[in-house]
């Protein structure tokens, strides 16, 4: 239930969010928040981004029983909410769609985004073209060498490529430097979210594109008779987590767990900024991130490159701090493993974020009796992780 304070800050969660920038950014995020509020409230504009999620993205994806793997496990029956039969291969497609019809409507003639696994620039880049605007991603160099199947979509797609020097994986350089470049072009280009951890107006706008993946969920489950003791979600910013969660946060019988990159799983090199972090403001929004005892901002771990990231949306911070979800880390090992038994118990191949859940809800699901049930988010496809399962096998042939 929203307190008097929310209602009239909605940017705000409890004491997180809110947006914290620089003068120069303040009046362009105050336009797109006016204009996300009147489309929201217009039928006509909310029919037509239904009519894309509808006839362009696949929606609704299935819920699927994994048979084979419950049967395996020996516990409680896994299923799994399929984003990675999205157009593209990935949840961040829905999040497009909102954004690029915002740019629309606003007039803009080009979209600015971000991207570090490439999932968001692919997204970006196909509805841009389908609408007939210019797409123009920043992203990180040592993102554009490890994603080369992403970045080679892109390109097909007439995405302008803006390279960012940085000697670490994740979105936080990319980020900035899109920003920087959006606010001297707020005029003729829409810069669009791909992640929760950003300032006001941007995690109410993710999670309005995203909560179709809850409520079809909530649907679905109980048309085939299943009342889920958990909902598993990985969670990098947690954009894909907010979506899937918030259908279900009013209901306590179910336990939701949001699961981190746990990177070498001694704590050091990790992800986990709701696991080990600590509140703080950055990349705009008040919420948990990885800091020392001097507040600057510590570089994340992960081999899931959608899990790199040191903050988390304010979202997730207001959850973790009301004890309403349980939040987890799983180890780069532990994922690429559950990946691979997923692949070969059900012939499934989903991205290593989803593996982080999947590792999570597989250890569950064997504490529990067989008439359970475990629903676990999958966000994307695996294709763009083959190379790291390889390595991920040959290091563990390694004597």
């Amino acid at each position: 239930m929203s307190t008097t304070n929310e209602r009239l800050l909605p940017g705000r969660f409890g004491r997180f969010g809110g947006r914290y920038v620089a003068e120069s950014l303040w009046t362009p995020l105050q336009e797109i928040a006016d204009a996300f509020d009147e489309a929201v409230d217009d039928p006509k504009f909310v029919t037509t981004m239904e009519r894309w999620l509808d006839h362009r993205i696949g929606r609704p994806t299935p819920v699927s029983h994994l048979g084979a793997l419950s049967e395996r496990v020996g516990g409680a029956q896994i299923w799994v909410k399929r984003e990675d039969l999205c157009q593209g291969g990935s949840f961040s497609i829905n999040t497009a769609v909102l954004q690029v019809l915002l740019a629309r409507r606003l007039g803009r003639r080009s979209v600015i985004g971000e991207t570090g696994t490439g999932d968001f620039g692919v997204a970006l880049g196909s509805i841009a073209a389908a609408m007939g605007l210019e797409a123009r991603i920043f992203m990180g160099r040592e993102d554009l060498e490890n994603e080369t199947l992403n970045v080679q979509r892109m390109l097909e797609l007439g995405v302008v490529i803006e390279t960012v020097d940085t000697g670490t994986r994740g979105r936080k350089r990319a980020c900035s430097e899109a920003l920087r470049f959006w606010a001297t072009h707020s005029n003729q280009a829409h810069y669009c979210a791909s992640s929760l951890a950003m300032p006001d107006p941007f995690p109410r706008i993710l999670a309005y594109a995203l909560g179709v993946i809850g409520a079809e969920t909530r649907v679905q489950l109980k048309r085939r008779g299943c009342d889920p003791e958990y909902i598993i979600a990985p969670i990098g910013s947690g954009a894909f987590g907010v979506g899937l969660f918030s259908e279900f946060a009013k209901h306590t019988d179910i336990q939701l767990v949001g699961v981190q990159g746990g990177g070498d799983g001694h704590g050091a090199r990790t992800s986990a900024s709701l696991v080990v972090g600590s509140p703080g403001v950055f990349m705009g929004t008040h919420s948990y991130l990885l800091q020392d005892d001097n507040g600057q901002v510590l570089v994340p771990h992960s081999i899931a490159g959608g899990l790199c990231v040191p903050n988390v949306g304010p979202q997730h911070a207001r959850w973790a701090a009301e004890g309403r979800v349980h939040y987890v880390a799983v180890s780069d090992d532990d994922a690429c493993l559950a990946v691979r038994t997923l692949a070969r118990t059900e012939g499934l191949l989903v991205c290593l974020e989803s593996g982080h859940a999947l590792s999570y809800a597989i250890k569950i699901a064997a504490t529990l009796g067989s008439e359970q049930h475990v629903v676990v988010g999958i966000t994307g496809s695996g294709l763009r992780d083959l190379e790291r399962l390889d390595q991920f096998a040959h290091s563990r042939q390694t004597p």
